[in-house]
C-alpha cells in the first residue's frame, strides 16, 4: 500500500536481552526475518546494536530516527549514529514523545546530538553540518517525502527564521551554526510550513496558550 513501517527498537540493553533470550536472534535479525527491514522502514533509537546488525540496515536501506535526549533522560544510553551514518545508512534527528522528553525541542535536540558524539568520539565525530542534515534532509529521506529537506526551487516553502541577537550568540564565530553549538531555546521570529506563517515572534497565531496551560496542567495532576 506504500505506508512505511515504523516501531521503536533496541532501545535498552534490557530490550536486546529479552529478544536474544526469547527469539535466540538480535531485534535486527528478528525484523530481518520477518520482511521489517527496507527503505520504506525507520526504527526509533537503535541504542544497542551489534556490529553484525550494521551491515543489515546499510544493505537494505532501513533508517533510524535519532532520539539523544530521550536515551540520555531515560539513560538508555547513546547510539552509534555517526558510525552508521558513514556507513550510508539512513538518520533522522527526532524527540521522541512527552513521556520521555518533556521539552520535545528540536533545537535542544540537536544541540545534544552535537555535543553527546562529540564527548564519546572526540570533536571530530560529528560536525554541525551532519546534525542539521539529519534533522531536516535526512527527516525527509528517511519518510519518503521527496518535496522536503532542502531549500531550492520547487521543494515547500517549509522554513525557520531564528533571532540571533540574543547574547548566548554573540560569540558565536557564524551565525549560521549559532541554534546548534550554543543550545538554548531559540527564539523565532517566523515558522513556514509551505509558505504559511504558522509562528511569528515565538507566537502561534490563534492559539490560546494559557487556556493551553490550564488543560496540561488539569492532565499533568489527573496523572500524578
Amino acid at each position: 500500500m506504500g505506508v512505511r513501517l515504523h516501531t521503536h527498537l533496541s532501545e535498552t540493553a534490557e530490550y536486546v536481552r529479552y529478544c536474544r533470550e526469547v527469539h535466540d536472534m538480535t531485534p535486527v535479525e528478528f525484523c530481518a526475518e520477518h520482511g521489517w527491514l527496507g527503505e520504506d522502514v525507520w526504527f526509533a533509537h537503535m541504542v544497542h546494536v551489534d556490529d553484525s546488525e550494521i551491515p543489515l540496515l546499510q544493505q537494505t536501506g532501513t533508517g533510524i530516527a535519532h532520539c539523544p535526549q530521550s536515551n540520555c533522560r531515560l539513560g538508555s544510553g547513546i547510539a552509534r549514529v555517526p558510525e552508521m551514518a558513514k556507513r550510508g545508512i539512513p538518520i533522522s534527528l527526532a524527540v521522541d514523545g512527552a513521556a520521555s522528553n518533556e521539552a520535545a525541542d528540536m533545537v535542544q535536540e540537536a544541540h545534544t546530538a552535537w555535543m553527546i558524539h562529540r564527548a564519546l568520539g572526540g570533536a571530530d565525530a560529528v560536525t554541525v553540518e551532519d546534525v542539521v542534515h539529519w534533522g531536516t534532509r535526512g527527516g525527509a529521506e528517511v519518510l519518503g517525502l521527496t518535496g522536503l529537506g532542502l531549500i531550492e526551487p520547487g521543494k515547500a516553502a517549509d522554513l525557520v527564521v531564528y533571532d540571533l541577537d540574543q547574547p548566548r550568540y554573540f560569540g558565536v564565530h557564524d551565525p549560521a551554526v549559532a541554534p546548534v553549538v550554543a543550545g538554548g531555546s531559540a527564539t523565532i521570529r517566523y515558522l513556514l510550513i509551505n509558505g504559511r506563517v504558522c509562528v511569528q515572534d515565538g507566537v502561534v497565531p490563534g492559539l490560546d496558550m494559557e487556556g493551553l496551560r490550564a488543560r496540561a496542567a488539569e492532565t499533568v495532576a489527573a496523572l500524578a
